[in-house]
């Protein structure tokens, strides 16, 4: 074997090694936040529903938009229809209610760039 082909080799061996060490961002983040606005689509855009939270979770190091929008994907697509629609209600009634919520977004899930969120709690008003 040539020095220049060892080289390469030795070259190609570290970079899959540190590629491989390279430790990979957490697809789902919880955030705590307000519900600020909601939106019902009659068509499959945006899931069907989402709302807008006080944060955005790209805040939260997620590979979401900033324009702090996330769906529930009442379409049926990331979860059944009725599970969104149940968590949609939670998040409508933070919004009528003025409290918070802690939601879990998933960055791999996503409608029109929107990212989903697979869990909401409707924190108590202290």
């Amino acid at each position: 074997m040539s020095i220049g082909r060892s080289i390469r080799f030795t070259v190609a061996a570290l970079t899959a090694s540190v590629l491989l060490t390279v430790p990979v961002q957490a697809a789902t983040a919880e955030v705590e936040a307000e519900v600020r606005r909601t939106l019902t689509v009659a068509d499959d855009r945006f899931g069907g529903c989402m709302v807008a939270l006080s944060v955005s979770p790209s805040e939260e190091g997620l590979d979401c938009p900033t324009s702090k929008w996330v769906t529930f994907s009442c379409t049926g697509t990331h979860t059944s229809k009725s599970n969104a629609l149940r968590m949609y209600d939670s998040a409508q009634l933070a919004f009528v209610t003025g409290r918070e919520v802690r939601v879990w977004v998933d960055d791999t899930k996503k409608h029109n760039g929107h990212c989903f969120v697979s869990r909401i709690d409707v924190m108590a008003d202290d």
